[in-house]
């Protein structure tokens, strides 16, 4: 199974067939939520189809796939979740793999739907390595309030989608250039650092990584992620989801 069937197959598992867990989660899969703690308890296949035939039973949602991240080893993606309400909400989902199964799931729920279209192949392309590397290093600086230059970071029709709501989301490198400025001047702005490994996806131009913020003089922290994609050298798009709890590994 490759990692865009994992994708679908994940998306399925949660849509119809609690089953399907074990063909895709080891023994020892464990999972990790934004929002609450539920997940944390639910270890491997069998744990896994009891969790989700219940979760079923409460809530009819329907999951599905829009941009993907592959690695190899590990793969992303961003999704829609359709609730029974007609709800609609964007979250992202990071996967670490070990001998062909998911080991580690992260799994990050935004407060609303992206409604801006997902990038087309125009913005797909194999992206230089290094080339990749210093734009996460820079995109990182600028989450710690670096704003300059932001230019060289971002393109001008640039346009970042913001989990928590829209008075985060930035049009164009001004637009983004404020928001950090905006954070930075904040009374407790977040120390932003890299958690694990970027999911780098060379063919398609695509990046995702885990971070942590602490969000307060006591060192509190939460775990987030952001989703990019590059075009001619620059993030084009950006998806970014923070958590309500720090990450257990």
């Amino acid at each position: 199974m490759d990692n865009e069937k994992r994708m679908i197959t994940w998306c399925r598992m949660w849509n119809e067939d609690p089953a399907l867990a074990y063909g895709l989660m080891s023994d020892d899969c464990a999972q990790w939520s934004n929002r609450s703690a539920d997940l944390d308890t639910v270890i491997g296949p069998e744990e896994q189809e009891r969790f989700v035939a219940g979760y079923r039973a409460r809530h009819v949602n329907v999951f599905s796939p829009r941009v993907f991240v592959d690695a190899g080893d590990r793969f992303a993606y961003l999704w829609d979740v359709r609730k029974a309400d007609g709800q609609v909400l964007t979250g992202i989902d990071v996967n670490i793999l070990k001998e062909d199964r998911i080991r580690e799931n992260w799994t990050f729920v935004a407060e609303r739907r992206c409604e801006q279209p997902d990038p087309g192949s125009e913005a797909a392309g194999r992206t230089d390595p290094a080339a990749i590397d210093d734009l996460c290093r820079r995109w990182v600086q600028l989450r710690n309030g670096r704003a300059e230059p932001v230019t060289e970071v971002v393109t001008d029709d640039f346009h970042l989608f913001w989990g928590a709501g829209p008075d985060g989301d930035a049009h164009g490198p001004a637009e983004l250039a404020h928001l950090i400025e905006r954070q930075a001047e904040s009374n407790s702005p977040a120390a932003f650092t890299v958690h694990r490994q970027p999911v780098v996806d060379l063919e398609r131009g695509h990046i995702a990584f885990l971070w942590t913020a602490e969000t307060g003089a006591d060192g509190a922290s939460v775990g987030g992620v952001d989703l990019l994609t590059v075009r001619s050298g620059r993030f084009v798009r950006g998806w970014s989801l923070t958590g309500t709890r720090p990450f257990r590994y």
